[in-house]
């Protein structure tokens, strides 16, 4: 989109740049009733009313509907899908759990129970030593037996002494027990087989199949969408499977996991870490590659629009409750705020990460879900920390107070115009450390009832460094995922470059979080980033293993010598304990590595944000953007809580500081668009400098104001910058649309950002 095009949206937004809109339908009963209908014809006229353009209704939670009752529900979106089309706007179904539980509840009926979901489940036997064993084993689908020893963990496999459904082995000398692990149906639930791709697509047309005749009039014009929510491993103990797990393995890595097993539950020697990082590895493959990509290719096929999330906004220890976040978000990126305010912030850098990575436009947000307060300030607030931490298209759960006009909407539509689309800019880049948090993650058997939350490992401070880069340093990053470094990254003269279509990125510094495994490819390409000139920054656990597993160990020793050249001795010594440690070479290349030095809220161990700070100053580098004059929040990890944690120490009432001071880069052919929020208590009035010359309008989108802004040029570490006044109160956002201008005449230098900060009433006194 064009600056003068995009001018004219800012000023009247298009009904494709304006928010979603959730809304309950009434209690379901046999017969639609006049208060139903009456009921249903108002939320359409407020979406209209409230300036939003699509609407999802949803059951109210815990209705599942009998036969009528479903009946009942389908004249409902008939009602929805006519009114809405009289307005002008476009309707989005959702997959509801009800429907879910309905399609597999009558497929059980007939004893058919393909779709449904499966559970990996274990038995032990007992077995006497150097005595003959004879046991008839379980009816089912058997991935893995085998004798296993926890003194020595020594694991035999089991396989080849089955006959006819019958154990008959001969016990050696040692202490073993016999575990068979079996993929069986999980009938606590209602479920789909969300690790199937066949089961899921399945189960997904047999819920639309419901519909037909009353979506086919409307489809591909009033019906546009496809809504879910909750996609996660949702059995018991999260302990989700499928048959094809063990194919599917061997196809990835080479090797029959089926000895293995064990692995997921305890240790079973030094390649405990490989082992399970290659078995959550594929197991996150299967739900990426069964249900999401099934809802991606389901939506593509009927001309729909996917829009959902995963179960969990609280993303840190994804392996336990999703698997991989950043590549179960690539089909359609989401982000979630549900319960609290700021609870789900986190999630956008994922969501927002896997659209930059992999070339996809929109970052979606679904916003203020079960939030138990709305006062309207903190619905701003929030809308503001996910829209400069990239979320560019979000669907709203809003109260009467903020359905009453169109205020809120239209902000939300000019966000989202001037943010959707454009190049993602930041100089930093860090590295996802899924294969660390893969291989701390482990499964259990348990009783427990309710939501189980994940337990985070001790050394995964990712999102806290991203926080302490973000609100404490004031600087923007982009989330890198190990596949994109292999498949779509390069490295030139110092510079990582993401080589996408559209979103290509660049960047000076990469930040390496504690992770103790890395893939080997990766490692060789920070290498070479390294020895080119490229600035890498590390945190409390630099990488040890490989996660190209192999038995050798050559992989792992490679890794070792790596890190090592990078970091130098000193770092890599366990014996030796500094404040830091720093190593460069001849090109310039330079590689920091700080120790744990606090612990978060939810236990994790971090490195303490005025550190980190410090040591990103250290490179000498000129960055993006410098708020010189934000208000700095030592992170403490409290966004990393569990919701129960996060409720406990009073977070959902209000955050330290009351928020953050965040933004956000993107640049276009013809302009570069800044977006600024401030969601502190605290009003920002101050300087703010842009790399680049530019000259610069103000764009307001609370107001829809456009203004001419005076500015000054200045040189900063070999980099032209345009300073210029920001003032921002709180609870308040605003863009610069920023134009390229050719430099004339001498401009005046700078040293130090910190002495510029001195003599900011002077050189406010200008503007």
């Amino acid at each position: 989109m064009a600056i003068a095009d995009r001018r004219i949206g800012f000023v009247h937004p298009d009904d494709s740049r304006r928010p979603i809109y959730y809304f309950e339908l009434p209690a379901v009963g046999p017969v639609m009733t006049d208060e139903m209908r009456e009921h249903l014809c108002r939320e359409v006229k407020k979406c209209r009313a409230c300036g939003c353009s699509t609407l999802i209704p949803q059951l109210p939670f815990g209705t599942e509907p009998n036969a009528a009752e479903l009946a009942t529900v389908k004249q409902m979106y008939a009602l929805v899908l006519e009114k809405a089309k009289e307005r002008g706007l476009t309707v989005g179904f959702y997959l509801d759990p009800a429907f879910e539980h309905a399609v597999i509840h009558a497929m059980g009926e007939i004893e058919e129970h393909t779709l449904r979901a499966k559970l990996l489940t274990c038995k032990e036997y007992v077995c006497e030593r150097r005595e003959r064993t004879e046991r008839r084993l379980s009816r089912g689908e058997r991935v893995s037996l085998v004798a296993f020893s926890e003194e020595t963990c020594d694991i035999i496999d089991l396989r080849p002494f089955v006959n006819d459904g019958k154990l008959s082995w001969q016990v050696p000398s040692g202490n073993y027990v016999i575990r068979e692990y079996l993929v069986t149906e999980d009938t606590d639930r209602e479920a789909a087989n969300y690790l199937s791709y066949e089961s899921s697509l399945a189960y997904i047309r047999s819920v639309f199949s419901l519909f037909a005749d009353t979506f086919a009039p409307y489809l591909g014009t009033t019906l546009r969408m496809v809504a879910y929510s909750g996609i996660g491993f949702n059995g018991i103990n999260r302990r989700s499977w499928d048959p094809d797990f063990n194919r599917t393995f061997e196809e990835r890595f080479g090797f029959d996991p089926a000895p293995y097993y064990p692995a997921l539950f305890g240790y079973i020697g030094p390649k405990t870490a490989h082992i399970k990082a290659c078995f959550m590895t594929v197991r996150a493959s299967l739900l990426q590659n069964g249900i999401l990509r099934a809802l991606r290719d389901f939506a593509t096929e009927m001309g729909l629009t996917p829009f959902g999330n995963l179960s969990e906004p609280k993303l840190t220890a994804c392996s336990f409750s999703m698997g991989d976040a950043m590549l179960c978000n690539i089909y359609a990126p989401c982000a979630l705020f549900d319960k609290a305010y700021m609870y789900g912030t986190n999630s956008v850098k994922i969501a927002a990460g896997a659209a930059y990575n992999f070339d996809i436009e929109r970052v979606n947000a679904e916003l203020f879900r079960n939030y138990r307060r709305h006062d309207r300030d903190r619905l701003y607030k929030d809308a503001m920390n996910a829209f400069a931490r990239g979320a560019n298209c979000t669907a709203l759960h809003l109260t009467d107070e903020l359905t009453g006009d169109s205020e809120f909407c239209d902000f939300t539509a000019r966000v989202q115009t001037m943010l959707r689309g454009g190049r993602h800019v930041a100089d930093i880049a860090m590295l996802y450390p899924i294969y660390h948090l893969h291989s701390n993650t482990g499964l259990y058997f348990s009783d427990a009832k309710g939501y189980e939350y994940p337990a985070t490992p001790a050394t995964a401070d990712y999102m806290t460094l991203i926080n302490s880069i973000s609100i404490y340093s004031g600087h923007d990053l982009t989330l890198l995922h190990p596949e994109a470094v292999n498949t779509r990254c390069h490295t030139e003269g110092g510079v990582l470059y993401l080589d996408n279509e559209r979103n290509q990125e660049s960047f000076r510094l990469v930040v390496l979080p504690g992770t103790s495994m890395i893939s080997l490819q990766n490692l060789r390409t920070l290498k070479k980033f390294y020895d080119e000139g490229g600035k890498i920054l590390a945190t409390g656990v630099l990488p040890t293993m490989a996660f190209e597993y192999d038995e050798t160990g050559d992989n792992d020793r490679e890794v070792r010598r790596l890190t090592e050249e990078i970091f130098g001795h000193e770092a890599c010594d366990p014996r030796i304990m500094r404040d830091y440690c720093h190593n460069k070479n001849a090109a310039g290349g330079e590689a920091t590595f700080l120790y744990f030095n606090a612990s978060a809220v939810d236990g994790t161990r971090m490195t303490r944000s005025s550190t980190v700070n410090e040591a990103l100053n250290s490179f000498g580098l000129p960055f993006d953007i410098y708020i010189p004059g934000m208000l700095r929040l030592e992170c403490t990890g409290a966004l990393n809580s569990i919701y129960p944690e996060f409720h406990t120490i009073g977070l959902h009432r209000t955050m330290p500081g009351g928020g953050m001071i965040n933004h956000i880069h993107k640049r276009h052919n013809d302009c570069d668009i800044y977006y600024f929020s401030n969601t502190t208590q605290a009003e920002y009035n101050h300087h703010v400098l842009l790399r680049g010359a530019f000259s610069v309008e103000e764009w307001n989108p609370h107001t829809g104001e456009i203004s001419t802004r005076k500015s000054r040029l200045l040189s900063y570490k070999g980099e032209y910058y345009t300073n210029l006044r920001l003032t921002l109160k709180s609870c308040a956002s605003t863009f610069f649309c920023a134009t390229p201008i050719a430099v004339e005449g001498e401009v005046e230098k700078i040293d130090s950002i910190n002495r510029l900060q001195s003599e900011h009433a002077a050189l406010m006194s200008e503007f």
